[in-house]
């Protein structure tokens, strides 16, 4: 401030101004100097001398920079000074100094080439949001203000800014091969790093484990979560600017959109005063970017990794959530979900809540809920999400198809313990699924066995709705089936497509550009199968119309045959016990049924369903009526009526049934 002091005494000398001489007195307290070390919050007009040089030093401020920043922050800190700048400027209506004005009190002259070097829009002190010229007037006379979070670092105050509040994240640091590389870039020189990080993934906290082996702070900055009138270019230079008053390293997730449209963003953060890394799933190309840059690839939590994690971010372990070799199935299943330590530590404080709510104490049941629901919007806006009800025990199939199943279900089980160990699934870069393709006629039971398994795993099922995911425009497809597959592999969900043929259809000679681009729908998906980390099952009525390609890529095929006679007659007892009431007078010939009616299992079930239907009808109440023979042969000729199909000679009553299976048996 001794310049401002000789300001004014020359213009006390000059004008004899018993108010300015006063007035150089009020400078020479200590309530606006850099010499405060020792102010506190009972002093709050002085400036911390550790708040000021961590400003000059991130900043790389020399000493006319800082000067010029606090002639602009005195009116600030004390509004006192206001009046120093009125009376310096002969008018008292004026309180902020303007240009001119503090090149003058620096010793400079304000028309000198300094008004544009160290004010310019390019200058360091404008481009880091840390002072700002207002007003359209000759550049002399404009106004100088300091916004008002750099006043608040000047006294102390780490309260970040409401723009930014919103935008912030926790992240936990995660020490791997890609944190490691990026700490030795930044050590050596480098401003901005790029982790590429696909759904599932720990990019945030590998890009956090850098900053942590820097030694410095981690200001994690979310931008998908701004209002859509947000600038995004001003969020990311204020974002900068707050990471730089912390001394700390800038981490910036959700810009994937930002990155790839608009490359005034990257040109901000190549700027930027501290380290910068930017988390996305975008490829960048080698020309976005003018400096050096370094990116990395985001890998998977291993599964002690979320072991440790969840474990760390409960406080109290639920019963049974043992993470050792004897691991209860409800944990375990905690541990398949391909989360990140954020997720993971989001699931727990919802948990809580829901805990608390409740009324009743944590539980891995809770936390289960918790977690599936973490990201369930992202399936639910292209699948359906049900939890299964049935299990391997409800299935009525052929020998062979149900070897079959259970041979899958086993493989599903062990999948990711298997894999894990050794190059068991190969070098290459495969992912470590496992799909499935279940063939066979309409009925045969391919749908209930894709509930089944998921329900004998414990596992929720995810069904594709085909009418959210394919869409008109070229790429809106694979964007939407992007979408439902990654976030299926993160909640580890089975993923079923039924009717896959209409997806995973063979791929056609090209005669004009709707081939084209259909058969690149089919090849994305060729690949992205490939490289798929879960359980993923297919139906189709139409084995002939999947791409041979596709089928290579199957770990099972499963066959789904029409039921043989043993096979119906298991499948009409099964139906025929959810009945509620049978007609002891007309019993229901089970024999003759499997024999004759040679229909699948999904038919059966509309045909016992039809058959209670109609012993109701004439029923009056809230009682179903007792089904009988007859009405279950009445309902067997509207299903044959209904399949286009001459149904076989149909008795009218179990003693007709009885009367000609005994026929039968003689012949």
């Amino acid at each position: 401030m001794e310049p401002i002091e000789a300001a004014l005494r020359r213009r006390s000398e000059l004008a004899h101004d018993e108010t300015a001489a006063a007035l150089v007195e009020l400078l020479r307290a200590d309530h606006v100097s850099s010499d405060a070390a020792g102010a506190g919050p009972s002093d709050p007009g002085a400036v911390g001398a550790g708040a000021l040089d961590l400003l000059a030093a991130v900043f790389a401020l020399d000493e006319l920079e800082t000067s010029l920043l606090l002639i602009a922050a005195s009116v600030e800190l004390d509004p006192r000074f206001g009046a120093v700048v009125g009376l310096l400027l002969g008018n008292p209506d004026r309180v902020r100094p303007t240009v001119g004005l503090a090149l003058e009190l620096c010793g400079r002259g304000s028309s000198s080439a300094d008004a544009r070097r160290l004010l310019g829009p390019t200058a360091a002190l404008r481009h880091h949001r840390l002072l700002a010229v207002d007003g359209a007037a000759p550049m002399p006379l404009r106004d100088l203000r300091v916004p008002d979070r750099v006043v608040g670092h000047l006294l102390d105050d780490a309260s970040i800014e409401e723009t930014l509040a919103t935008l912030t994240v926790e992240v936990a640091g995660r020490t791997d091969d890609g944190s490691a590389a990026l700490a030795r870039a930044f050590d050596a020189g480098v401003r901005l790093g790029h982790v590429r990080s696909a759904p599932g993934t720990a990019g945030l906290a590998c890009a956090g484990g850098a900053f942590d082996q820097l030694e410095i702070g981690t200001l994690a900055i979310d931008l998908g979560r701004r209002s859509r009138r947000a600038d995004p270019v001003e969020l990311v230079a204020l974002a900068v600017r707050e990471a730089g008053l912390r001394g700390a390293g800038l981490l910036l997730a959700g810009a994937d959109d930002e990155v790839r449209d608009d490359r005034t963003l990257l040109a901000t953060l190549e700027g930027a005063a501290v380290p910068v890394v930017v988390v996305d799933d975008v490829a960048w190309g080698p020309e976005w970017v003018r400096g050096p840059l370094l990116t990395v690839t985001a890998t998977e939590l291993t599964r002690p990794e979320r072991a440790e994690i969840w474990a760390s971010a409960l406080s109290d372990r639920p019963e049974g959530a043992s993470t050792g070799r004897d691991e209860t199935v409800p944990w375990s299943d905690l541990l398949s979900l391909r989360m990140t330590p954020e997720e993971i530590s989001a699931v727990v404080r919802t948990a809580a809540v829901d805990s608390v709510a409740a009324g009743e104490p944590p539980s891995v049941a809770r936390l289960r809920r918790a977690a599936r629901s973490h990201r369930a919007v992202d399936v639910e806006q292209s699948a359906h999400r049900v939890v299964p009800r049935a299990t391997l025990s409800d299935l009525v199939l052929p020998p062979t198809t149900r070897r079959s199943v259970e041979e899958l279900v086993a493989w599903a089980r062990h999948r990711e313990t298997l894999l894990g160990h050794g190059q068991l699934a190969g070098k290459g870069s495969k992912g470590h699924g496992l799909t499935a393709l279940f063939t066979g006629a309409p009925g045969t039971g391919k749908t209930l066995a894709a509930e089944a398994i998921a329900g004998e795993l414990g596992l929720e099922l995810c069904t594709v709705d085909l009418s959210a995911v394919v869409d008109k425009y070229i790429g809106e497809t694979e964007k939407n089936l992007e979408k439902v597959i990654s976030a299926a592999e993160t909640l580890n969900v089975v993923l079923f497509f039924d009717e896959a043929d209409a997806l995973f259809g063979s791929r056609a000679a090209v005669g004009d550009a709707r081939d084209r681009y259909a058969n690149q729908e089919v090849s994305y998906l060729l690949q992205r199968i490939e490289r798929f980390q879960g359980l993923a099952l297919m139906a189709t009525n139409f084995r002939g119309n999947i791409d041979a390609a596709f089928t290579r890529r199957l770990h099972h095929v499963v066959d789904f045959a029409e039921p043989d006679e043993a096979t119906r007659r298991l499948l009409w007892l099964a139906h025929l016990q959810e009945v509620p009431v049978l007609d002891a007078n007309d019993p229901i010939d089970v024999d003759w049924l499997a024999r004759h009616v040679e229909l699948p299992g999904g038919n059966v079930r509309s045909i016992v369903l039809a058959a209670t239907f109609l012993a109701s009808e004439h029923i009056s109440g809230l009682d179903a009526g007792p089904v009988g023979m007859a009405h279950v042969v009445r309902a067997v000729a509207r299903e044959f009526q209904k399949l286009g199909r001459r149904p076989p000679q149909l008795p009218t009553s179990a003693a007709g049934a009885g009367a000609e299976r005994t026929r039968e048996n003689a012949s």
